[in-house]
This record gives structure tokens, C-alpha cells and sequence, in this order.
């Protein structure tokens, strides 16, 4: 009995730092480091976690206790290399490990990055390997002292972790999905946001397809607007609060207070003194694109108290493929990848109920039809969809589809989706159409290859034979100025509106793009200026554009 207490011993320190990284540390990492990002708290998996990893730990260990020494001792080392050599993955040798839109990686253009990794691993594995022929004796200690110390200083960040992260849901307030079809009878304000719907892309779906500018024929098309921000955060809150990103402070603190800056108070005042009811239909995870939603009761009216709703079984699941993407090497990363729309799946307020596919929109529009809410006196409403942001999954006529399709088949959904919303509108009865101002954009392009957004308008009382077409040089920064101007209020001090600049005007317009790594320890942007138009901006090299970090 004492040979086997011995031998348990044993084996409990081979596999304990492999039980570390991969079942208590590494999920827990991942939470700490993303807390302010994720709806699910500390309890909702890591008792779950410490419970299965010391309940495989001290059974696993029994095992190896139990077999013939010799095939102990291979297993031994077959577990100290695999744990030694993860934990220097995460270390020393992972460099870029997600995108910053929380697509998925090109793993095709990492070949190089895999191939090098996979040979320092083959490397250390073989040198590890072979010092057990070297110092058969020595070998066991050496071993023991380096897996014993290296899971001491896991533990200590395990305790230290648990005692610095804050426990606590980040916000109990969402945003719900009612008066999502409803309009006002006086006048409505009406923003369709399409995420990442690009111009070059939807021109090339408006020349395929005239009826599109036919339905559109009231509208001004702009084939020159900058979104400024190539990020739904911070984009969409800079053109709803006018505030400038201040990158001195964290980006979540500026997030919750833009909304009450003196500019986006005096604009929201305006519009509620109108008796304009303020409306924001957008999707999961949205603190992290406008800011806390519990701070905007008294700006955005469809605001809702939340309950978080955790699948435990995909929150377990997708930990853990992201704590064994952090240790393992580039070759077997692929594998183990979660993707941002997998990671909305885990836990989401049950309560946010608005329909951010745009397939998803389309079939409530089509069941339920746009209605006059006599309630309301006037409404502003900015409704943001999935448009062209990955993954596709609508289908050209507009529907939702389970399985992915392509760009083309998602921006001419796109199109479905906008023309049946401004058929119904036109079809309700009185001036509702005629008494509207609609804007058609994007939060943002793609990147520097596709930066710019569409971004058509109709201001009220406009009829046109047909749709007009300019290249003024119009910004995400005239948003505020150009609603004001269209509901007959006075724009000072919002800076310029759309209509104030025409075709040839020269502007000096900034591009900040987000950078998808750690610059010099800090996170932040690369900030590219343009005078022209994409064309322009799409030359520009990268050593051109200045980074701004923030903390």
C-alpha cells in the first residue's frame, strides 16, 4: 500500500500542471481576460471545471500508479513534455491568436508561423526525450522539480486571479424587440444599419439588379462616405452621441460616457422635446458596441430589464476548445478555434429578442408588416442588422438560410430586406413615407481594401424621378447635424450635415482602423487621413498609417 501512495504521489505531480492549464487555468484566463465581454459569470464554469479536472487528476493518477513502471515511466515523460511544451506555447511562442471582428483566422496565409512552431516543438520534444537515456537516474528529479515549480506558479496565478476578477454580471439591461414594426403617424426618423454592407460590394449588387434604384428612386446615394470608426465599436456610438473616441481612457469607460457628454444630451434632449420616442433595435453583446445598457434608460425607450440564459453544455464545451487553443501548437489551432458568433451562443439575455439577421428581420417584417403606432407623435428608430458581416447566412431573396452562402447571395438579401421595408412604408396610409427621413448605411466597410460604408438618404417631402448619385465627400460625423437638419432643427454646433457638402469638395477625412494585435504593449488604432476618396485610401501603405493607443 505504501509502494502505491508512493507511486500516486508521483504521478499526482507529472500530471498536475497539465490538469492546471488545460481544465482550471485556461478557462479561467480566458474568462478573466474577456469578463467585461461576456454575459456569464465566474460560477457559471469553474466549479464545474476545478470539480472535473481534480476528479481526472486524482484518477488519472491512480491509473498510471497501478501500470508496470516501465510503461509508467514513458507515460511519465510523455506527460511531462506535452504539459512543458504547452505551457511554453502560451508563453513564448503564440503571437497573433483571433481577429478583432472575431472572425476566423486565415490560417492559410500562417502556414509559415505553423510550420516553424511544429518544428520547435518536434525539437523540445526530442531533447526532453532523450534525457532520460542520458541521466537515467538524475532524469526523474529534474523533471519532478521543473513540472512541481511551474504548476507552483500556475496556482498562485489561479488564487490570484480569483480574488482580482469581479464576479458580477456587467450590465441586467438589453434592449427588446417591441415597436420594432411600428411607426409613427407624424414623423419618423427611420436608420437602417446594415453591419459591414460596403459600397463596392453593393454597387456591384445595384448593377446587377436596377430595380433596386427604383425603389430607391427618392433617395440621394453618397458613393463617398466614411464610417471614421472600421468597427462597429466604437463606430455606432460616435454617430449616435457626436463624442469623438477619447483613446487617454479605457475603451469601455468611454463607451458608457459618451452617451452623456453635453453633445449627445443636447441631441437627445432635442429629439425628446419633439416628443420623438428613441428607439435602438441591435444585437447580442451590445455594451460592447455603444456602451452599458443600464445607463441609457432615460435615452433609448426600448430598453428592458435582461436575464442572462447560459447553455452550460456549449459554455463547457467552448471554454475549454479555447483554454486548449492557448497551449497547443499553430498546426492544431484550427481545430480548436471559436469564432465570435459561437461565443454569442454560450449565454445571451433571453430577453433580447430583436431579430439581427437580416433573414431573421425579413421573415417579422413579412408575418407582422410594418403598422402606425397612434401612441407615439414621432419617432426616431435605428434598426441594426447583420448585413454583410460574416457569417453569411442569407439567401439572395432575403430569407435566412441554416447552412452559409456567399457575399453576393447576402448582398442581394441585403437589398430584399431594404426594398420590402421602404415598399411597406410607402404602402401605409397617409404621409408616413413622404414625411420621413430614411437613412441606408453601415457601421463600417470591411477594412482598407473595402473601407467605405453605403449610405443612401431620403429627407422628408422628397420625390425624384429617380435616384440621384453624388461623390461629396459626407462622414459618419455629420450624422447628428443631418437628422437635426431634416426634422427643421437648428445643426450648430453638431458640425457639418451631409447636404453641406457637395461633389469636388475636398475634405480631410481620418480612417482609424483597429489594430488586430498588441503594439508595444498596448492596444489601439492605426489612424490613416485621405483627402479624396476610397480609391485613395486603398493605396495608402500601412507604414502611413499613425498608431494611437489607449490603455
Amino acid at each position: 500500500m505504501q509502494n502505491f501512495i508512493k507511486k500516486w504521489k508521483t504521478s499526482l505531480i507529472y500530471m498536475l500542471l497539465s490538469v492546471l492549464l488545460y481544465g482550471i487555468l485556461g478557462p479561467l484566463e480566458i474568462y478573466a481576460g474577456n469578463a467585461d465581454e461576456f454575459i456569464f459569470i465566474l460560477k457559471d464554469f469553474f466549479w464545474f471545471f476545478l470539480s472535473v479536472s481534480v476528479l481526472i487528476w486524482l484518477v488519472g493518477s491512480a491509473v498510471l500508479a497501478f501500470l508496470p513502471e516501465k510503461v509508467r515511466n514513458v507515460l511519465h515523460v510523455l506527460i511531462f513534455i506535452f504539459s512543458v511544451l504547452s505551457y511554453v506555447q502560451n508563453l513564448f511562442l503564440n503571437q497573433k491568436l483571433m481577429n478583432m471582428n472575431g472572425s476566423a483566422m486565415d490560417w492559410e496565409n500562417m502556414r509559415g508561423t505553423m510550420m516553424t512552431n511544429l518544428i520547435i516543438w518536434i525539437v523540445l520534444a526530442v531533447v526532453f526525450a532523450v534525457i532520460p537515456f542520458v541521466w537515467k537516474k538524475q532524469y526523474q528529479k529534474i523533471y519532478l522539480g521543473i513540472t512541481a515549480f511551474i504548476s507552483a506558479v500556475q496556482l498562485v496565478t489561479v488564487v490570484s486571479l480569483l480574488i482580482t476578477t469581479i464576479p458580477v454580471r456587467y450590465s441586467q439591461m438589453t434592449v427588446s424587440a417591441e415597436g420594432l414594426m411600428n411607426v409613427a403617424p407624424g414623423s419618423n426618423v427611420i436608420v437602417l444599419l446594415f453591419d459591414s454592407c460596403y459600397n463596392t460590394q453593393f454597387e456591384e449588387t445595384m448593377k446587377a439588379h436596377p430595380e433596386i434604384a427604383e425603389t430607391l428612386k427618392d433617395f440621394t446615394y453618397y458613393n463617398n462616405a466614411d464610417c471614421h470608426y472600421n468597427f462597429t465599436s466604437p463606430s455606432l456610438a460616435h454617430m449616435l452621441t457626436g463624442v469623438e473616441v477619447d483613446c487617454s481612457i479605457p475603451q469601455e469607460e468611454w463607451r458608457k460616457m459618451c452617451w452623456h457628454e453635453e453633445r449627445s444630451m443636447n441631441f437627445f434632449n432635442t429629439l425628446h422635446t419633439l416628443d420623438y420616442e428613441c428607439d435602438l433595435y441591435s444585437y447580442g453583446f451590445i455594451h460592447n458596441s455603444i456602451g452599458p445598457i443600464d445607463n441609457l434608460t432615460d435615452i433609448i425607450a426600448n430598453t428592458v430589464k435582461a436575464n442572462p440564459f447560459i447553455d452550460h453544455r456549449l459554455l463547457y464545451a467552448e471554454l475549454e476548445k479555447m483554454a486548449i487553443y492557448k497551449y497547443v501548437p499553430y498546426l492544431l489551432k484550427p481545430r480548436f478555434e471559436v469564432t465570435d458568433n459561437v461565443i454569442r451562443e454560450m449565454a445571451f439575455w433571453d430577453e433580447n429578442e430583436v431579430p439581427h439577421e437580416n433573414g431573421d428581420f425579413y421573415q417579422v417584417l413579412m408575418e407582422e408588416g410594418l403598422s402606425v403606432d397612434m401612441s407615439l407623435s414621432n419617432k426616431f428608430s435605428v434598426i441594426h442588422l447583420m448585413g454583410l458581416h460574416e457569417f453569411w447566412h442569407t439567401n439572395a431573396d432575403g430569407t435566412y438560410s441554416v447552412e452559409e452562402t456567399s457575399l453576393s447571395e447576402t448582398s442581394e438579401g441585403v437589398a430584399v430586406v431594404m426594398q420590402e421595408y421602404i415598399r411597406q412604408l410607402k404602402n401605409l396610409e397617409g404621409d408616413i413615407y413622404d414625411n420621413a427621413t430614411i437613412i441606408i448605411t453601415a457601421d463600417h466597410g470591411i477594412d482598407r481594401n473595402t473601407p467605405q460604408p453605403i449610405y443612401f438618404i431620403k429627407p422628408p417631402h422628397v420625390s425624384q424621378e429617380e435616384m440621384q448619385i453624388t461623390s461629396a465627400p459626407i462622414s459618419h460625423d455629420d450624422f447628428q447635424a443631418t437628422v437635426l437638419t431634416c426634422i427643421g432643427q437648428d445643426d450648430m454646433g453638431y458640425g457639418t450635415s451631409v447636404f453641406d457638402w457637395k461633389e469636388g469638395d475636398q475634405r480631410t477625412r481620418e480612417y482609424w482602423f483597429p489594430a488586430d494585435r498588441v503594439v508595444d504593449g498596448a492596444k489601439g488604432f492605426y489612424v490613416f487621413s485621405y483627402d479624396t476618396d476610397r480609391y485613395e485610401l486603398m493605396e495608402l501603405s500601412d507604414e502611413e498609417g499613425i498608431f494611437v493607443p489607449y490603455p
